[in-house]
């Protein structure tokens, strides 16, 4: 999963907008498009999206 993949999920048009969204920082949205979401993090996305986004299993160590 990616900030391009959450944008399309969340409907956000701008790193702005998903920061709003997603109640974060907007340097931490500018973190993970420099370094990729945490792992963790991806985790706690598919479990809140029901798995409409899938985190990436290679990140996650499995």
């Amino acid at each position: 999963m990616n900030i391009d993949d959450l944008k399309a999920f969340y409907q956000a048009k701008s790193d702005a907008d998903l920061s709003k969204k997603l109640k974060r920082p907007r340097c931490t949205i500018y973190f993970w498009k420099k370094n990729g979401i945490p792992p963790r993090t991806q985790a706690a996305f598919q479990v809140l999206t029901n798995g409409e986004l899938k985190a990436d299993m290679q990140a996650l160590g499995v």
